[in-house]
Order: structure tokens, then sequence, then C-alpha cells
């Protein structure tokens, strides 16, 4: 994608001819100033140790919705108002802030912190109150209730007609896609310094190589490498009890599983409300298992096409349950820890 198609950039240019685009391009300017000397520094004072959640996964973020909207960020598209852009990039910004305030219940916190900056960002309450409730959808199962399906926002240029749900999915699915090896530091994953507790998610961020809106394909593409030396080792993980009986954890393997199939529940949760603005239909999953930096023979470049193929509604509140995990196994039975640890071992 080319670099003048970023939300950044098109609010920026946007600016030259619209004057609420040159009030929300200087706001959102000020407000990042203010978030990356303020706060994303002590984001990882608060929670040591846990995968970025600063600046560089702020811009991360930024570019994954950047390519999933590529096609209406090309001059004199107006399928996104200058308004729909901010609302957008702000919601980046703020979704992770509450991290500062600690880990549980951060996608709340917003509330509290955007408080102390809401008359140098936002140019009116109502402006304030979508980028809290856009900001807060991030997480949960039933996330994306908090902002309204459509709303109408008047400033004193001209009055808006927003689908904010949908703009929360927009964020809330970049973020999802944006978990990968520029999360960590490979020099502490290497050594001893990263707490058991810890450990499996660093695992997984090292794993994913690349991923790779393709709005014209309907798909993300993710490139996973695992080291043979990582793929079976087992880490404690309690995000997922039920995926493993062994007292030392889930392995590394097993749990890229559970991460897919989380992040195509995402997908299938997300892709409804953003379907005005990007159709994605599937997730495109090329698994390899290295030793060092050449592919074992059987595991190299396994690809899964995850869908709705196999769609359930899981609970109450409609978030979706796709299964890939025994899917993959099943289909896959090489990959299961028991034959992988056998064919290492020989």
């Amino acid at each position: 994608m080319s670099e003048s198609l970023t939300l950044e950039k098109a609010l920026e240019h946007r600016a030259a001819n619209d004057k609420d685009a040159e009030d929300f391009f200087h706001r959102y300017s000020n407000m990042r100033k203010y978030l990356s000397e303020e706060y994303y520094p002590w984001i990882q004072a608060r929670c040591p140790y846990f995968t970025d959640h600063g600046e560089n996964h702020i811009n991360s973020v930024i570019q994954a919705a950047s390519m999933l909207l590529a096609d209406h960020l090309k001059p004199g598209d107006e399928t996104l108002s200058s308004l729909d852009i901010f609302l957008i990039l702000c919601g980046i910004l703020w979704h992770d802030v509450g991290n500062v305030l600690g880990r549980t219940g951060h996608a709340e916190q917003v509330v509290k912190i955007s408080e102390e900056v809401k008359r140098l960002g936002f140019p009116s309450p109502d402006i304030h109150r979508q980028v809290v409730a856009i900001s807060k959808a991030h997480a949960g199962k039933s996330g994306l209730d908090i902002p309204k399906s459509k709303d109408y926002v008047t400033t004193f240029i001209r009055t808006y007609d927003l689908r904010p749900r949908a703009l929360a999915a927009i964020v809330r699915f970049a973020d999802e896609i944006s978990e990968n090896h520029t999360r960590i530091s490979k020099a502490l994953l290497e050594g001893s310094e990263i707490p058991i507790e810890n450990r499996i998610y660093w695992e997984f961020a090292n794993c994913v190589s690349a991923s790779v809106p393709q709005p014209s394909r309907e798909r993300v593409i993710l490139k996973i490498e695992i080291q043979d030396t990582t793929a079976t080792r087992r880490f404690p993980c309690a995000d997922y009890p039920d995926r493993t009986d062994k007292p030392e954890g889930i392995t590394v393997i097993e749990y890229v599983l559970c991460r897919l199939e989380k992040m195509n529940n995402e997908r299938a949760y997300c892709a409804p409300e953003f379907r005005g603005y990007v159709t994605i239909r599937e997730i495109e999953a090329r698994l390899t298992i290295l030793h060092g930096t050449e592919p074992l023979t059987d595991y190299d470049d396994t690809f899964v096409l995850l869908g709705d193929a196999g769609v359930r509604k899981g609970d109450e509140s409609g978030y979706p349950s796709i299964p890939v995990y025994e899917e993959f196994f099943n289909n896959h039975p090489n990959w299961r820890p028991d034959k992988l640890e056998e064919t290492l071992s020989q």
C-alpha cells in the first residue's frame, strides 16, 4: 500500500480544503503527541512484560486499519467522512490507554483518562462520547453493542451521518490482526527474563511473521513460523483451560491454533458491522515449522482457510463460535503435539 494511503495522511490531505478536517487533524495530532509523551511510555511500566501496547503498537493498528480501508482513502472518495477518519484514529489512540491504570477492565478506564484531555482533543462532548464508545468496544464478547448502529453529529460546518458501530468494528479487527513479532523483544525472549506466566503470549507474537489485509481478495493473510525448539514446549495459560489437561500448561502450537480460532471469531463478529466499508470473508493462514531457517519436511507452508463454515452462536451475546482448533488437528494429524514430539525426537 502506498504510504500516502494511510488514515493519518488522508485526514492531513483533506485538511487543505475542509475546515472540519483541518480542525480534526490539528486535534488528533495534539492528542497523539500528548498520549505519546504522557501515557504510552508508562503502560509498559504498569504492565511489565506484556507484549507492546505503546506507540509501535498504535502505528501497527493504524497501518492495519489503513490497509483495510485503502480503497476509501484515495483522493475524491467520500465513503469515509473526515469525521469517520478522525473517530477511527482516535479510537485507535485510546483503545489501550486504560492499561496504564491496570490490565483488568482497561477498556472501561478510557472514560477516566479521556476526561483529562477532552478539551484538547474533542471539538464537542458528542464527539468525545463517540470516541469513548468506540474505544470501549474493542474488548468483550458484547463490546460492539456499546456504540450505536447509527447516529448523527453536528459541527459548525455540517451534520454527519455516522455508523459508530461499524467504525468500532474496524478498530477492533485492526487491533486483532496487529499481533505480530514486532510487539516483543527477541533478545529478551531468547533469555530468561520473561516471567513464565507471560511467556506464551510472547511466543505467539514471535510466531507471526506477517499479517496482511487484502481487501481485494476479501481476506487477511497470516504467515506463521514456529521454531521446532519451541513448538511443543508448554507454558501456563489461563485463557484456554479446556484445551489442555497438562499441569505444565499449553503447547505453543496448541496456543497458536487457539489464537487463530479467536481471530477468525473476531472476523465473524466484526465483519457484518463494517461490511459497508470493507468485506473480509476469510483468514488465510500459512503455518511452517522451522529448524533454524529451514522448514521441516511435511511442516512447510501448511495452508488453512478460515471462514464462516460451522459458525455457531456461542452464548447469549451472539458472539460467534467457529471451530478451528480440533478441525485443524483432525485435518493435519501430524501437527498434533504428541505426533510432532515424536517427529522432532527422530
